[in-house]
């Protein structure tokens, strides 16, 4: 298990040169909250939703993580990704002890752990640190299935505090860590309830009760308990849904080549040759009921079904990976009992399929990994790569337009804030932003109805209410300037950006006195601004 965590390491060390990229800005950067008050809000917080809209996501022990890392080194990215790389090694040394408790062998759990480790897919989780909320509810559930383990040969309270407190984690880090609860159930069920002993109803009831707590809680910060609604009929979704995890199922076993991006477009949901590995998967309990061992095995594909499928019709919402980290430690030990089952009886076989799994292994550590961690590097790269695999996405063609805009190139960044709009038309800030960069190049007719197109979907958007005040202004039109900056100023009275633009048309419209209450309320919320400290000390020396 030290080794397997040991290599988990040394694999993911090029992250640490790596930067805060997408979710990140929103949830560490941006964010005003302190790591206790996570527990009273949700995952975005502060309006990071984006295409989702309203947050449905309710994360708060990773947000307490993140804000945590956050006052011991600040912004300092590096750090950030290494408590992902050793939170991740803790979750391959979990499924190693999980291995060891089904299998008894060193080799077996050698040869789990190195795949937990470096399977290419992982990468998506590891090195974004966003994705650590897979971690931790990874992290949380093998501690509840050690526990679930251990109550299967010893009913006592320390199994039973070992589930409810991986539970906890899991749930609070992800709401995928809700779907234990029945796996749970129909574990310790499956003998027959007849033989089921008083240390299990309490686990059950343990178990039943933290959920139910967690969803009440879920419902008072985000007000309601179910999380992201789905756009399809229940047809259509169960058609993507098939069609999704048997995609899944195969990327995880080949992960030679596969995207790290996935968009399903509207009206693309129809059946695919896919299915045929959704089916042979959820047939496999069929062959399972002639093993007389197969309790493992039963484990194994119950984990990879109730932590994948129910999630795979997500798969169009990003990183395909994500979706695999949590059921990857199922589907590993599932791959780990058929080999096991099908060279039972000749050891030189099964020494070479554990040496050439491993062999297997350390081709993908060294050649597939690499490239799926590149991905991650910074920002520019990510979103280069999101538009080349998911080019119908919105989501990608705006944030690669930020990231181009970042490095001055304008014309490119233009061009993708456009199709970003031409995908989404009801993108509010793709409007705002690209009305940002005409205006910067000297096309205000086009900015002022970019940003007029902003305030129809978002009235309530301060900046673009300053930014029309701002190209009202240069084009002359005085009295619709003051009314957008004032109307900025009452929608956000701490901008002193909007307060400042304000002060400025009253002074070169000789209101003197007005301008002056301006720049010093402006200087006031920001004295650091070297543009408002300038105009506030320029008028008054000019006074009396």
């Amino acid at each position: 298990m030290a080794l397997c965590a040991l290599l988990a390491v040394l694999v993911y060390l090029p992250t640490l040169k790596y930067q805060l990229v997408w979710d990140d800005q929103n949830i560490v950067v941006r964010s005003r909250s302190s790591p206790f008050a996570a527990f009273a809000h949700s995952f975005w917080y502060d309006g990071g939703a984006g295409l989702l809209g309203q947050d449905p996501y309710y994360r708060p022990l990773a947000n307490f993580s993140l804000g945590v890392d956050e006052l011991v080194a600040g912004h300092r990215a590096w750090y950030f990704h290494l408590v992902n790389l050793l939170l991740h090694a803790a979750a391959v040394a979990l499924a190693g002890i999980v291995a060891w408790r089904l299998f008894g062998s060193l080799w077996l759990l050698l040869l789990a752990g190195v795949v937990c480790a470096v399977h290419p897919l992982a990468a998506d989780s590891v090195a974004y640190v966003s994705g650590r909320t897979d971690l931790l509810a990874t992290i949380g559930l093998l501690v509840a299935l050690v526990g679930l383990l251990r109550l299967d040969s010893r009913h006592d309270w320390t199994a039973s505090a070992t589930i409810w407190a991986g539970f906890s984690v899991a749930v609070l880090s992800k709401e995928t860590g809700v779907m234990f609860a029945p796996l749970a159930a129909v574990w310790i069920a499956a003998p027959g309830f007849k033989r089921l002993q008083r240390q299990d109803w309490v686990a059950l009831s343990g178990l039943v009760a933290l959920l139910g707590a967690y969803l009440a809680v879920r419902h008072a910060v985000l007000g309601t308990a179910v999380g992201m609604a789905v756009g399809h009929r229940i047809g259509a979704w169960s058609i993507l849904s098939l069609n999704n995890f048997g995609r899944l199922l195969m990327v995880s076993t080949w992960p030679w080549g596969q995207g790290t991006f996935a968009w399903e477009e509207a009206g693309s949901i129809r059946p695919t040759w896919f299915l045929v590995a959704s089916v042979a998967y959820l047939a496999a309990p069929l062959a399972l009921r002639r093993a007389r061992d197969s309790r493992t095995a039963w484990l194994a594909w119950l984990w990879g079904f109730v932590f994948l499928f129910p999630f795979a019709g997500l798969v169009g919402f990003g990183p395909v990976g994500r979706l695999l980290y949590v059921p990857g430690v199922g589907l590993t030990v599932l791959a780990v009992y058929v080999g096991r089952r099908m060279t039972r009886g000749h050891t030189r076989a099964r020494a070479g399929a554990v040496g050439a799994a491993l062999a297997y292994c350390a081709l993908l550590a060294l050649f597939v990994l690499p490239r799926r961690l590149e991905v991650w590097k910074d920002g520019y790269t990510l979103f280069r790569q999101m538009t080349t695999e998911s080019p119908g996405s919105p989501a990608a063609h705006f944030n690669y337009a930020f990231e181009l805009r970042k490095r001055g190139e304008r014309d490119g960044a233009i061009a993708e804030y456009r199709k970003a709009i031409a995908l989404d038309p009801g993108m509010a800030l793709a409007y705002s932003n690209l009305g940002a960069l005409l205006q910067s190049a000297g096309h205000l007719v086009e900015a002022e109805a970019l940003y007029l197109k902003t305030i129809e979907l978002r009235p309530g958007y301060a900046l673009a209410w300053n930014n029309l005040g701002i190209v009202r202004y240069k084009r002359g039109d005085g009295n619709g300037a003051v009314r957008a900056f004032r109307r900025a100023i009452e929608l956000k009275p701490g901008d002193a950006g909007a307060i400042y633009n304000l002060g400025r048309f009253y002074q070169e419209a000789g209101i003197e006195d007005s301008a002056a209450l301006m720049f010093e309320r402006a200087y006031g919320l920001d004295p650091g601004n070297p543009r408002i400290r300038a105009s506030y000390e320029q008028m008054r020396v000019g006074r009396p």
